[in-house]
């Protein structure tokens, strides 16, 4: 099988026979072995055009892990700034980061410190989730630009919550998104989308999205055909039944998504990428050594306000973990003694309760003969996968 990958009619694909096949409607693509998918990051296919479009969208989402942005009825992003470097610093709000590595530490409060002296800080909030908490989001307007970033937030639900789907939480909707078509968070999403969209006035739209942000952020550019542009920062990819299901958006809007992830990515790696989208690695700089490092917003900036270094291809320990996620599900879904979804949702819960600091309850999630029968096939799997990327390096 060919893994090398071709730009073709503004498509970019790994394998044209089976991608062809795919866009047609004859195959289900990636269903079978579901290789990662990762473009070698070549430079010139971003071009100087696209480097304020990223460098800003970054910016955004990292900022839409403050709260206090998105539900503060802020005018403009410098508004948030001010009041941030002018609050004590044991006083300062925090993103959910902080609790691996404080925000001064991590390189947050660095990165703010430069926008704070940019035109960055002259972008209008047009948009934000005041008066609800169901999402971590806001639409930002650069007027020089006539450009209007709608920034999806990524995990910031500190518990559980009712939806259409029955009681879930945010970690639980990351796990179950490995099954469900669509998920209640994907399903809620497109809700303020269509809000922040009210708000604009022919303004070009970028949407972008760090983490769960990002997934979010591709799902609204399939479902909605107003994004001019999408950038996933570290964004997980979907189950195998959205790709089958959405194959007609896919082929008309794929390409209008960017996926970019560290060399080290273990969240971008999970589940099937979308097959007609670009996606790219870049080397990043992290505080300390750690795959969780490398998820930090922060750590994808390069020197100044610019992204990180592109590289040629993720790291083996990224390969290995996506490939290990969409086959360990894939192998549960055939079994009929394990339920993938009730693992899975049984697993979200037990990190949903760790990070409330109730490990108890936590590990108590993970005593169920589905959680066990996920983590054996994944263990029973590592071997071959890990064989299999060292036979084939260049298998992407």
């Amino acid at each position: 099988m060919q893994f090398t990958l071709l730009l073709d009619d503004s498509i970019i694909t790994y394998n044209r026979t089976d991608v062809n096949r795919f866009l047609s409607g004859a195959a289900d693509l990636l269903l079978d072995f579901a290789p990662i998918i990762w473009y070698d990051a070549i430079k010139k296919q971003i071009g100087d055009n696209m480097n304020d479009d990223v460098n800003t969208a970054l910016a955004l989402s990292l900022l839409s892990y403050f709260p206090e942005l998105s539900h503060g009825g802020y005018p403009n992003t410098g508004a948030f700034l001010d009041e941030y470097f002018r609050t004590r610093q044991s006083l300062r709000p925090e993103t959910m980061f902080s609790g691996l590595c404080p925000d001064d530490k991590n390189g947050t409060a660095a990165v703010m410190k430069i926008l704070r002296r940019r035109h960055f800080r002259d972008l209008r909030i047009v948009c934000d989730s005041f008066g609800s908490r169901r999402y971590n989001s806001f639409c930002a307007v650069d007027d020089a630009n006539n450009t209007a970033y709608i920034v999806i937030g990524g995990n910031y639900r500190v518990g559980f919550y009712f939806s259409g789907s029955g009681v879930t939480s945010s970690w639980c909707d990351n796990f179950l998104g490995a099954v469900q078509n669509i998920t209640a968070e994907q399903r809620d999403i497109l809700a303020f989308y269509d809000r922040a969209l009210s708000k604009l006035d022919g303004q070009r739209i970028v949407l972008c999205g760090h983490s769960k942000g990002g997934n979010l952020a591709q799902f609204i550019t399939l479902m909605r055909c107003s994004a001019d542009i999408c950038y996933s920062f570290d964004g997980q990819g979907f189950s195998r039944e959205f790709i089958r299901t959405h194959r007609r958006q896919i082929q008309e809007r794929g390409s209008r998504i960017i996926s970019i992830c560290p060399k080290e990515s273990i969240v971008g790696a999970a589940l099937t990428p979308l097959p007609t989208a670009g996606h790219y690695t870049v080397l990043t700089r992290p505080v300390r050594k750690g795959l969780l490092y490398c998820h930090i917003p922060a750590a994808l900036f390069g020197r100044g306000l610019r992204l990180g270094r592109l590289t040629k291809s993720p790291s083996f320990t990224s390969k290995l973990a996506g490939r290990i996620s969409v086959h360990t599900v894939a192998a549960a879904q055939r079994l009929p003694f394990i339920s993938a979804e009730k693992g899975l949702g049984h697993t979200g819960k037990a990190l949903q309760y760790i990070f409330k600091d109730n490990a108890a309850k936590g590990l108590a999630e993970l005593i169920s003969p589905d959680v066990f029968a996920l983590f054996a096939l994944a263990l029973i799997m590592l071997p071959a996968e890990a064989l299999y990327l060292l036979l084939i390096p260049s298998g992407k």
